[in-house]
């Protein structure tokens, strides 16, 4: 079958090479160019069905609707570019067919896209380009064992973490160009703050892995991840059209994900695949559920890693990474439920599970273990029209937000909060009259936040967990009246940012929790985004061109609300500050840290003051050397002047370079070019 397929192909490329050259017959007509004979653009389609001669145009045109979507194929004249020998002894298709595109990349992008296309059951297609077609048919009868690639040393992908000054780096995109940064609030010039630059790195965005060991970029056929010191290519998973990235909380997996935009899509099989992000490796493939519109969060992830889980059938599906199937081939049945979330430090899912629509079956969220499949608590909920979870950050408590329609115009608010960690996990139930605008939990403490009442100027307020060092649920303070719709917690807790987004143009409140006061108030301007570092000493608020045209840029604010540095960028679309892995350190070691804060605080600041002596010094030395540089070419040009007198004065005929004595004499020459006269 190759050699006849090879002598097919041998003629077909011959007869496509000599249509070219009949037109050069005449050997007075010189060649301006040399033919290009690769044949790049054409692909071969292998293992199609034998069919007879009155299905070959049947059979022609599935394959032309296929490869048409993909790219432009040749049409001239009859030849509609596709070619399916035939077998004249036997009156049949040959089994392979021939198609020519327009370019060689979208040769190179049908068979990235079709290599592995199942017709039917019976017919999964094999396709290659042109030319690998020879290397594949002389393949040796004999196996010889490939060389075995050589090992290159990746570096250390965790290098940044080494840097003297504790620096943190971030993330931009703006137009075409992608730049990554060191934070450094010193007077420090911006190439010495930066890191990596290169243009067109991305199509649409980055991401980074979970600890920062990873930026990925989006391209058309896939993704590529890219770490080390000088951010070399780290790995390429080829998935076409990916939407969505997602890492397992260690970094061990990656999660690729395409948009159902056809019909057809949601029936592929790899519109989801997980990849083994050290070697590559495809773990498994899924079908999307989700649509085009209506894209929904693949899986969810346990937190080690362990566990993925999604909803599917009115159950939840656990699957383990060990074998990458359902878990104990059986799901967590659940009718009807609705949503689900995973504690942050244990593996417990918390799901919740509407109730009928006449009433008479409550509604209820349960917490369930894995793999134990042991159901931990529940708690049943009456006239519930919709609820929220919100897990807090250490797993230490579950709030669940719930909104209850008492009549047409009247719907209530209450927040059952529960203490995982405590025996038989307790619930205490926290009422509240106004409309709930936001939630937030203080990440590393027992607080949480609140925006209620009326917009635009809602009130907040502030409550613990523990009261006087026993379990029970107060209020802090409240404070009436103030311009935000968002909350932002610092990662490491104590300070939060009030913000007014969006409509309200960018309002902002630091505010101490500790002391509850406000360190500052201050306005970003049309901010779209805010985004803490990861050590919770810098801010980033930024006005993105995703979500508004003007004012574009960013601004890094110190956790005091002190501006550090601003930014403005022409249609800049992203900042992301590059998170770090877990601290080693034990929470007995930070709260050792904390206590001696004012003594560490002492040295750094001393260092900051060198930094910025140093930074100053270095500031002078460079305007010393540009003002020598200009006086050092000043008296080159008063050299040159002199040189030039005697030879200036004979050509303007005087003996003064007084230019005020010269008159300026200008004149005006007209010439008749043509004279035409016209009747009218």
């Amino acid at each position: 079958m190759d050699d006849e397929k090879g002598m097919e192909l041998g003629g077909w490329s011959r007869n496509m090479a000599g249509d070219n050259r009949d037109e050069y017959d005449d050997d007075d007509v010189p060649f301006t160019k040399e033919l290009d004979l690769s044949m790049d653009n054409v692909i071969v389609v292998d293992n199609l069905p034998v069919v007879p001669p009155e299905k070959v145009e049947k059979l022609a045109g599935i394959l032309l609707k296929l490869y048409s979507k993909i790219g432009a194929i040749v049409e001239d004249g009859d030849y509609n570019g596709l070619h399916m020998p035939m077998d004249d002894e036997k009156g049949m298709s040959k089994g392979f067919a021939f198609i020519e595109f327009v370019d060689k990349k979208s040769a190179v992008m049908a068979v990235e896209q079709t290599d592995g296309h199942k017709l039917d059951k019976n017919h999964v297609f094999s396709v290659c380009r042109f030319p690998e077609f020879h290397r594949i048919v002389n393949v040796p009868d004999q196996y010889e064992a490939p060389q075995p690639p050589q090992y290159k040393e990746r570096g250390n992908l965790r290098e940044w973490l080494l840097d003297p000054k504790a620096r943190d780096q971030y993330v931009i995109r703006y137009t075409d160009e992608s730049e990554i940064y060191w934070n450094d609030t010193v007077d420090v010039k911006e190439s010495d703050r930066l890191v990596f630059s290169r243009k067109k790195w991305t199509d649409t965005g980055h991401q980074w892995s979970p600890h920062g060991t990873y930026v990925v970029t989006f391209h058309r056929p896939g993704l590529r991840l890219w770490g080390g010191q000088n951010f070399e290519a780290a790995g390429r998973f080829m998935h076409n059209n990916v939407k969505l990235v997602d890492f397992s909380p260690c970094e061990t997996y990656l999660v690729t994900v395409t948009w159902a935009d056809r019909a057809s899509d949601k029936e592929e099989e790899n519109a989801i695949i997980i990849w083994d992000v050290r070697t590559g490796e495809k773990k498994r493939g899924f079908k999307n559920d989700g649509a085009k519109d209506k894209p929904v969060e693949p899986f969810k992830w346990s937190h080690d890693g362990k566990y993925f889980a999604k909803i599917a059938d009115e159950s939840i599906q656990v699957y383990s990474t060990e074998d990458f199937k359902l878990l104990d081939k059986k799901s967590f049945k659940l009718p009807g439920v609705k949503e689900f979330h995973w504690s942050p430090s244990q593996n417990i899912m918390a799901a919740f599970v509407p109730g009928s629509g006449d009433g008479q079956t409550p509604a209820r969220v349960v917490l369930i273990e894995v793999p134990s499949r042991k159901e931990l608590r529940q708690k049943n909920l009456f006239s519930v029209s919709d609820i929220q979870m919100h897990w807090h950050p250490d797993g230490t408590y579950l709030c669940v937000k719930v909104d209850r329609q008492k009549s047409k115009k009247t719907t209530t608010y209450s927040f059952e909060l529960f203490r995982i960690k405590e025996r038989d996990i307790p619930i205490e139930v926290l009422e509240i009259k106004d409309s709930v605008v936001a939630f937030a939990w203080e990440p590393k403490g027992h607080r949480f936040c609140l925006v209620h009442g009326e917009q635009p100027r809602p009130d907040i307020s502030f409550y613990t967990m523990l009261k006087e060092g026993k379990a029970a649920v107060s209020l802090l303070k409240t404070l009436e009246k103030k311009p935000v719709n968002e909350l932002f917690w610092s990662p490491m807790g104590h300070h939060i940012v009030l913000a007014g987004l969006k409509n309200l143009n960018g309002m902002l409140n630091f505010y101490n929790v500790d002391e509850m006061e406000s360190m500052n108030e201050d306005e970003h301007f049309l901010c779209t985004d805010l985004v803490w570092d990861p050590t919770g000493r810098y801010v980033c608020t930024y006005v993105s061109a995703f979500r508004q045209p003007m004012e574009n840029g960013y601004t890094i604010w110190n956790f005091a609300g002190r501006p550090q540095l601003r930014t403005a960028k022409d249609k800049f679309f992203q900042f992301l500050w590059r998170p770090r892995p877990p601290s080693l350190l034990t929470a007995k070691q930070e709260k050792e840290i904390r206590k001696q804060l004012a003594e560490y605080s002492q040295r750094y600041t001393e260092e900051d003051r060198k930094a910025k002596e140093l930074a100053e010094t270095a500031h002078l030395r460079e305007r010393e050397a540009k003002r020598k540089t200009f006086e050092e070419g000043e008296a080159i040009r008063k050299q040159l002047y002199m040189q030039w007198q005697e030879e200036r004065r004979e050509l303007r005929g005087c003996l003064t370079d007084d230019e005020d004595l010269y008159e300026f004499v200008e004149e005006t020459f007209e010439e008749v070019l043509e004279v035409k006269e016209e009747r009218i």
